[in-house]
């Protein structure tokens, strides 16, 4: 940057060079072009000092031939004595002009320094509201986006920290009782898809936009959550549109872990009544919905709902928090929604809606 900084300003400082000195070979045609003996005559006297003093003193003058030159020979000796001087001064000024330069360059880097040291220090301390008055606004600008995104990853950070804390001990501590006093295989089995699926709930949550996504059919990955489910919950049924397009562009794992969180709550506070789920295409969006017959929600439970660590029933059995971040998140990744539709004693029905893709779309994936 400093090299930079250098060549730039050397540059300005040559061409200011250049035009000085263009300046001064102008000046010096100007005064060719220029002919005493248009406004003199064609000669004139020339008196010497002592010359002057004698005529100022007897109010005469006494005229040397000598002394009478001619208009051109004024010409000319004014213009070589331009000329002699001429490099002497182009050397003075260039001189002053480079120096003048190398200071503005000095200048400008203790500027550039500071300025830097100062912009090192605000990225050390991110995470706390520092004053950035004394930096450029572009600069200020920069940095004030860089703290928020590291705000929200700190927040990610802290919400996957969370979730393994909360999960995947929780679970690891179950399985190793379990092995410990050698209960049936079955329950172990469980326990261990339920840490396969946490596991998918991080990779899911560790997600973001720069990810590399592909067209995903959503009706074949509810199916496919839907058949897993119903080995443990008969009452649970399925239903799409086959004859519209319910392609997006997502990852099947986001999908997947998304319904699978949605389908945990419903059977969890279903009741053991039906629950449903259903692909349907509306205008330019798919559109899942996982419906219950349960208790339902109140008005200021669903405005909670998808807050991180919410707890319908406190923590004495997990609540809809965790899982429904992840639903939230995936949403989030697929530039989707979600929202729920409850009434208190009637059920609840969890929508998401996500861009349907377009011929244009699956043209260039």
């Amino acid at each position: 940057m400093n090299m930079k900084i250098g060549i730039v300003i050397s540059a300005f400082s040559l061409l200011i060079t250049a035009a000085i000195v263009g300046g001064f070979y102008m000046f010096q045609q100007s005064l060719r072009s220029v002919e005493a003996g248009s406004f003199l005559g064609s000669s004139v006297y020339v008196m010497s000092d002592k010359e002057e003093v004698a005529a100022l003193e007897t109010a005469q003058i006494r005229v040397n031939t000598e002394a009478i030159v001619s208009t051109s020979e004024l010409d000319d000796f004014y213009i070589q004595s331009f000329s002699k001087n001429l490099p002497f001064i182009i050397v003075i000024v260039c001189s002053i002009l480079i120096a003048a330069t190398l200071i503005l360059w000095v200048i400008l880097k203790r500027i550039q320094m500071k300025q830097t040291i100062s912009i090192i220090e605000e990225l050390k301390r991110l995470d706390k509201k520092a004053s950035l008055h004394s930096l450029d606004k572009g600069i200020q600008e920069a940095l004030t986006a860089l703290r928020q995104n590291y705000a929200v990853s700190l927040e990610d950070y802290k919400r996957l920290s969370s979730y393994m804390t909360h999960e995947q001990k929780n679970t690891i501590a179950v399985l190793k009782s379990n092995l410990e006093q050698r209960i049936g295989t079955e329950n172990d089995l469980r326990l261990l898809d339920r840490l396969t699926d946490s596991v998918d709930d991080i990779l899911t949550l560790a997600g973001n936009n720069e990810e590399e996504v592909e067209q995903v059919d959503v009706s074949l990955i509810c199916a496919e959550v839907c058949d897993s489910y119903r080995k443990i919950y008969p009452k649970l049924t399925f239903s799409f549109s086959e004859d519209k397009n319910l392609e997006i562009l997502a990852k099947e794992r986001w999908i997947y872990r998304a319904v699978s969180n949605l389908l945990d709550n419903a059977v969890k506070y279903g009741q053991d009544q039906e629950i449903h789920l259903a692909v349907t295409a509306l205008k330019n969006s798919v559109i899942i919905t996982v419906r219950d017959q349960g208790d339902g929600l109140d008005r200021d439970t669903q405005d909670q709902i998808f807050e991180h660590k919410y707890r319908v029933n406190g923590l004495k059995q997990d609540g809809y928090g965790i899982g429904l971040s992840v639903v939230k998140h995936v949403c989030m990744l697929c530039k989707g929604s979600v929202y729920v539709e409850s009434l208190k004693g009637q059920g609840s029905a969890f929508y998401l809606s996500f861009p349907a893709i377009n011929e244009l779309q699956i043209t260039s994936v």
